[in-house]
């Protein structure tokens, strides 16, 4: 797809108004460069921590990558280049996991840039100690990066998720290596807490390491190459709860038409459920008539039924090649995408990743609305780099992906992890160099995936490029997070603590219209609020997302029938509950 001419036009005045800079990042032993040595740039601060550090939001600059030497275990160094903190958290090949029985392995790192390491409470770590170490997978303390936890001997994990709910700080999702059973998994007591037979064989777990749960934990989608459900593992009123076994009807791929010359055939790569759990990505892997291999098309999930059909788009909307006619669900290709809550847009479900369309003039790193397809250009494309994964498991933090590039020597953001706001302001905030051969390993390539809040970023890496004297072997992988990663998003997010759970007032009340009601969240995870009536069944639900700590409003509209009485708003954020009375008068 070419873009318009005025867009031809735009990015021409984009590439004569802004300058090439290349910046040799300072030695290892030197501080990093002042603004003394080059223009000045812009700076964000983090509005919190014992030691803030100004975050380099500077999306023009293009850096040499320094030479440094392969940290030590547990040894903290200043990155040279961007004054973050870069820590190893994996130790050398054969070394003790004390307090477990076992050693440390040659190739100890994360899944994937989009399975979240952290559990939802940030206490524990879990990684992969593979190559010839044991035990595996293992789980660390989610601070010190210590071991603490060896597998249970009755769980039978293959592909599994974090519950990404408070309420469940220490289970797992997971689908068994027979892709016949989901389950619900307490990794601390070694437990089972709940159980789903599946109706078909789950040949891609939970998306294929790839997928997730929607944020609330609530829904996952499950399928093979050929098929695909819904799940709803905690089923809310009106349907009755678990042990109520509540999962929507097999859809049945029909022929695709990816390639006219084969309709009925195709390779699936991945299923995500969306952030809200409305609608579920299929990501294709096979070939196609416009030579990319990321197409994605887009289904919606029945609220009451869980039957999926694809979900039209808007006409107008960016779609690649011929796939400009099929608004049945088709969406702009993206490579190395992961789904969002896009706090910029209503709460929105998007879609972020890398730019997959060859003719395409748009930037590398771009969001899709899944609601109509609509495409936004996060970064401008110019003298960037090639767009390696992206993460959006920062549930605590929405508004940002994270993302690392190919080294590119001589273009922006060359072996870096970026973070990318959602806004469609370009606005970056640049963390740290990989210092990873990766070519011909995958296990080698970052994965980056910041934790739940964005302050720390965790990413593999051999240490075996641009390392100077002091290089790793390119055959050891380990895992190391940088940390003091989040600017904060400009340094406007209240502290900690600033802000309690609370409805603070319901205007007017007396009612006899929809009331506004004004209330305060604590934290940026997902809230609900309900209208109950006095013999305690929820009236009406309205899922609030995540718009973060603060002060905010709703009006809530009451059902058509609603009777006078006595109700009761209840508000309710990772797991704690606040109510207020209301009258309601028709």
């Amino acid at each position: 797809m070419t873009p318009c001419g005025s867009h031809r036009l735009l990015i021409v005045l984009l590439l004569l108004a802004v300058p090439t800079r290349v910046l040799a990042a300072a030695p290892s032993s030197a501080t990093p460069e002042t603004t003394s040595t080059r223009a000045a740039r812009p700076f964000d601060t983090a509005p919190s921590g014992p030691s803030p550090r100004t975050v380099l939001t500077d999306s023009l600059a293009v850096f040499v990558v320094p030479q440094v030497p392969k940290p030590a275990y547990l040894a903290p160094f200043a990155d040279p280049t961007f004054g973050s903190t870069v820590e190893r958290v994996g130790n050398n090949v054969g070394a003790s996991t004390a307090p477990l029985p076992g050693t440390w392995g040659s190739d100890a790192r994360h899944v994937y840039s989009k399975q979240q390491p952290w559990n939802s409470n940030s206490t524990l770590l879990t990684i992969e100690n593979e190559g010839g170490g044991s035990p595996t997978p293992m789980i660390l303390d989610g601070t010190t990066f210590l071991p603490r936890y060896a597998p249970c001997p009755d769980y039978d994990l293959y592909d599994y998720r974090w519950h990404p709910s408070p309420s469940h700080p220490h289970e797992q999702i997971n689908v068994n290596g027979a892709g016949r059973e989901l389950m619900w998994f307490d990794v601390t007591i070694c437990t089972k807490t709940r159980s789903w037979a599946l109706p078909i064989t789950v040949d891609y777990g939970i998306g294929s390491a790839e997928g997730n749960p929607s944020n609330d934990g609530r829904f996952a989608a499950l399928g093979n190459n050929t098929a695909m459900f819904v799940v709803d593992m905690d089923p809310q009123p009106p349907y009755a709860a678990y042990p109520s076994v509540r999962i929507g009807p097999v859809y049945t791929f029909p022929p695709e038409s990816l390639n006219a010359s084969a309709p009925g055939s195709w390779t699936i790569d991945n299923l995500m459920i969306s952030s809200s759990g409305r609608y579920v990505d299929v990501k294709f892997g096979s070939a196609d008539d416009c030579g990319t291999y990321d197409f994605h098309r887009v289904f919606e999930v029945d609220p009451g039924t869980l039957a999926l059909k694809p979900h039209n788009m808007a006409t107008s909307s960016l779609r690649c090649c011929v796939f400009q006619s099929r608004p049945n669900g088709w969406i702009f290709p993206l490579k190395h995408a992961d789904m969002a809550s896009d706090p910029f847009d209503n709460n929105e479900d998007v879609i972020v990743g890398g730019n997959s369309c060859e003719a395409s003039a748009l930037g590398k790193v771009l969001k899709v609305r899944l609601r109509d397809g609509a495409v936004t250009q996060l970064t401008s494309g110019i003298d960037e780099s090639s767009v390696y994964h992206v993460s959006t498991r920062n549930l605590d933090r929405p508004g940002w992906a994270y993302v690392s590039w190919f080294k590119e020597d001589g273009r922006r953001f060359s072996d870096e992890i970026i973070a990318v706001k959602l806004d469609g302001s370009q606005s970056v905030e640049r963390l740290c160099h990989v210092h990873s051969a990766y070519d011909g390993c995958y296990r080698c390539e970052a994965h980056p995936v910041p934790s739940r809040d964005g302050t720390r970023v965790l990413f593999a890496s051999n240490w075996a490029q641009d390392c100077g004297p002091g290089c790793g072997s390119s055959a050891d992988i380990k895992d190391y997070i940088v940390a003091d990663a989040a600017a904060g998003g400009g340094g406007n997010l209240p502290p900690p603590g600033a802000f309690r759970l609370a409805v603070e007032e319901i205007r007017p009340n007396p009612t006899r219209a929809a009331p506004l009601i004004f209330y305060s969240l604590s934290s940026w995870a997902p809230a609900r609020i309900e209208l109950v009536d006095v013999a305690g069944r929820i009236v009406v639900q309205r899922d609030l997302g995540s718009p973060g700590p603060g002060r905010h409003a709703l009006l809530l509209d009451p059902k058509e029938g609603t009777r006078t009485g006595i109700y009761i708003i209840r508000l309710t954020q990772a797991g704690e509950s606040v109510s207020s009375k209301l009258v309601l008068r028709h």
